[in-house]
């Protein structure tokens, strides 16, 4: 059985949860998904938000993406 710990989980340094989980991402992915929902963008979406000045983000450049070392 995989080892678990709790991590801290915070919303840019506030709003703090405590989740027990076998990695990080484990417990963000839990986190996030009491706030955040996904679906795939439509042509509309696209263009209402573009046009809004919202940009596309690439998922794989966050700064979690580089930080090295994540011990489960």
């Amino acid at each position: 059985m995989a080892t678990t710990r709790i991590y801290v989980v915070t919303e840019n340094g506030v709003n703090p949860r405590l989740v027990r989980a076998t990695f990080r991402a484990t417990a963000m992915r839990h986190a996030a998904a009491t706030r955040f929902k996904a679906r795939i963008a439509t042509q509309a979406d696209l263009e209402k938000l573009i046009t809004s000045g919202v940009r596309v983000e690439q998922a794989d450049e966050t700064p979690e993406a580089a930080e090295p070392n994540q011990l489960p």
